[in-house]
């Protein structure tokens, strides 16, 4: 399994860094992880033509997760993509997602290929080949899914937005490895959770209690003004594994 991230930021961007999304690969099969800033160029990039990758799955409404969806769509309508895309995610997602897309006159009647939505709060989905993908719910301020993906070799379990989650605990439990949000330091954790987020060393609780053997830490709030070196030191202060804070296009094997 290849992960690939393409931002680590929350919802404020910064010059060389934008919103939360990645890649997961898993040999011709491909899966893109919340629609945000440039996702057709993001897939350009790393090999994957925008035609053929499998599924995007939207953890959740917000605009940093999911505002590029009708740009992403446009773009494989004009590159005239035939094979369906499966877009997964949990129903509010999905209630959203439909009317940004009908705002740019994308839905209904679109065109040259069908969109295939494969909605839930708890669902598990596995028609992608070599993966097996599960939605969960989190613990945010507004419908939010935490997912897992699992191949022959390995599994992955993303946060997503949350404040510290059991759900979580228990769906990365013996998992490969953990990317989970680190939006600031624990000495914000009381309005870090009270917004639905977790702090850095919350991240590290988690992924120590669930025993990963990795976790990658993302979505920083840059507005506090904190390195993402200092919150990967706070997470290792409460998780013994190797903690990772994501170079952008690097291509991690899990």
């Amino acid at each position: 399994m290849k992960l690939i991230f393409f931002g680590t930021t929350g919802a404020v961007q910064t010059a060389d860094n934008t919103n939360i999304s990645f890649s997961v690969i898993e040999e011709s099969a491909s899966i893109l992880v919340d629609a945000s800033g440039s996702p057709c160029q993001y897939l350009l990039r790393i090999g994957v033509a925008v035609s053929d990758f499998d599924a995007l799955i939207l953890t959740h409404a917000h605009p940093d997760h999911m505002h590029a969806l009708p740009v992403l769509i446009q773009n494989l309508l004009l590159k005239k993509r035939q094979k369906p895309l499966r877009i997964i995610c949990n129903r509010t997602t999905e209630i959203n997602a439909k009317q940004l897309l009908e705002l740019f006159f994308i839905l209904p009647g679109m065109g040259t290929f069908p969109i295939e939505w494969v909605c839930g709060g708890n669902i598990t989905f596995d028609q992608i080949p070599g993966m097996r993908v599960a939605l969960f719910p989190v613990n945010h301020s507004i419908e939010t899914s935490g997912l897992k993906i699992s191949t022959a070799s390995a599994s992955l379990v993303f946060s997503s937005d949350t404040a510290p989650s059991e759900r979580v605990i228990t769906e990365a439990s013996g998992a490969t490895a953990l990317v989970h949000e680190a939006t600031g330091s624990d000495r914000n954790r009381i309005i870090l959770n009270e917004d639905g987020h977790s702090s850095a060393l919350q991240a590290g609780e988690t992924a120590e209690k669930a025993g990963v053997d990795t976790l990658f830490l993302c979505h920083f709030d840059v507005r506090q003004g904190l390195l993402p070196e200092e919150l990967q030191r706070e997470a290792q202060m409460s998780f013994k594994g190797k903690v990772i804070i994501p170079e952008l296009y690097r291509v991690y094997e899990i």
